[in-house]
C-alpha cells in the first residue's frame, strides 16, 4: 500500500526517492564505522539513526511500508544510543513491539521527577543511569511512548498524571521538535491520552494537532519560496513531520479513528496541513489491535463539534504556542541550513 500522494508538497515522486536513498545510503556508511568501532561509537550511533529518520520521513511519502521499516529501524539505533526519541518513534509506529517495555519506560520516567535539569554537575551525573533523560526533549518523548501506551483509567496512568503535572514542563517554552514548538504543547497531548474524561480530552488532543499542521503548513510555505532547495529534496526542514505523524497515530488508535477524523474534520485545513495528519493516519492499519481496546467510551457533543475548534475557549497560552510563526532563521540559506534535527530537534541538541 502506497502513503497519500505527495502532489500538495509539488514533489515529484522520484525526487523523493532520491533523497531517501541518500540519506539511507549515508545510514549504512556511518553505521559501517560503528560496527568497526572506528571513532565515537554512540555519536556516530545517533548520527546513523537521525540518516535513517530523515530517510524514512522522505520514504513514507510514496512507500508506506518502506518508510516505516527505516523509522523502525532508526528507532532501535536511537535505544541503543540511550535516546528515548526511539521509544517515541516506536510506540507511534508499532506499539504492538514495545507494549512490554511500558512498566520500565513508565518507572524509568518517574524516577526523574524532581530531580534538576542541568545538564552538569553532580546531579545529572546521577542520571546517567537514565542516560538522557536530563534533557526535557527526551524526557518529553518518553512521556509520550508512556501515554500511548496507557490505559487512561488505569494506576499507572494516574501516576504518570501526577507526574506530568506536577512537572514544570507542563508549563515550559523549551523548543522541541523540527518546527521548535513549546514543550508544553507534547505534554498536553500526553496529558490528554492520560485523561480518564474522554470527551474534553480528544477535543483538544485534535484541537492541538490542528494547529501543528497548521504550524507545518506555514513552514513547508516558507521553504517552497526556496525553490532550488524544495524541490531538490535539500530544504532544511522535516518535509514529512514525525512529531505530527506520530502524536497523529496516537490518537487514533486512543481515541478512535472516526472520532478523530470527525473532531478534524470541524475545522477547514490547507491541503498541505493534511499532509502529515494523512499520514499518521495511514501508520493505523484497519486491522489494528489497539483500535479494539476497550479502554475508552466516545461521547459525542454535537453542538461543540460544529464550532471551530479555534472559536473554542483554548488556554491563551496553547494558543498562541499554536499560533506563533515559524522560524525561519536561514530557511532561504542554502549555504547555511539548519539541520532538521538541531539544535531542538530529536537528538535534543546534544554536545557529543
Amino acid at each position: 500500500m502506497t502513503s497519500p500522494s505527495p502532489d500538495p508538497l509539488q514533489l515529484d515522486a522520484g525526487q523523493v526517492r532520491n533523497a531517501a536513498d541518500f540519506h539511507e545510503a549515508y545510514a549504512h556508511f556511518v553505521m559501517g564505522n560503528v560496527e568497526a568501532e572506528d571513532g565515537d561509537a554512540e555519536a556516530a550511533l545517533i548520527e546513523a539513526a537521525s540518516a535513517y529518520r530523515l530517510a524514512g520521513q522522505w520514504r513514507l511519502l510514496v512507500d508506506r511500508k518502506g518508510g516505516i521499516a527505516l523509522l523502525l529501524r532508526a528507532a532501535s539505533l536511537y535505544s541503543r544510543a540511550g535516546l528515548m526519541y526511539g521509544a517515541y518513534l516506536e510506540a507511534s509506529l508499532a506499539p504492538v513491539r514495545v507494549r512490554d517495555r511500558r512498566d520500565a519506560w513508565t518507572a524509568q520516567l518517574l524516577r526523574t521527577a524532581g530531580r534538576p535539569q542541568s545538564a552538569a554537575g553532580p546531579a545529572f551525573e546521577e542520571l546517567r543511569s537514565d542516560r538522557f533523560l536530563g534533557h526535557v526533549q527526551q524526557q518529553t518523548y518518553l512521556l509520550l511512548a508512556c501515554a500511548a501506551l496507557t490505559a487512561p483509567r488505569s494506576e499507572q496512568a494516574a501516576e504518570l498524571r501526577s507526574f506530568a503535572t506536577r512537572s514544570p514542563h507542563r508549563d515550559g517554552v523549551v523548543p522541541m521538535g523540527s518546527m521548535g514548538m513549546p514543550v508544553r504543547t507534547f505534554w498536553g497531548l500526553a496529558l490528554n491520552m492520560l485523561s480518564p474524561d474522554d470527551g474534553p480530552a480528544a477535543r483538544t488532543y485534535a484541537d492541538t494537532l490542528t494547529g501543528l499542521s497548521r504550524t507545518y503548513a506555514r513552514t513547508v510555505d516558507l521553504a517552497m519560496a526556496n525553490t532550488l532547495t524544495w524541490f531538490n529534496g535539500a530544504a532544511p526542514i522535516d518535509v514529512a513531520d514525525l512529531d505530527v505523524i506520530g502524536t497523529m497515530a496516537m490518537g487514533v488508535r486512543h481515541f478512535g479513528r472516526a472520532r478523530m477524523q470527525d473532531l478534524l474534520d470541524t475545522t477547514e485545513l490547507p491541503a498541505v496541513a493534511l499532509v502529515p495528519l494523512d499520514l499518521g493516519k495511514e501508520m493505523v492499519p484497519p486491522d489494528d489491535p489497539d483500535l479494539d481496546r476497550p479502554t475508552r467510551r466516545p461521547t459525542t457533543d454535537v453542538a461543540d463539534q460544529l464550532r471551530d475548534p479555534w472559536d473554542r475557549d483554548l488556554d491563551p497560552d496553547t494558543r498562541d504556542d499554536l499560533g506563533g510563526a515559524p522560524d525561519t532563521t536561514d530557511l532561504n540559506d542554502r549555504n547555511n541550513p539548519r539541520r532538521p534535527d538541531e539544535p531542538d530537534g530529536p537528538d535534543g541538541g546534544l554536545d557529543l
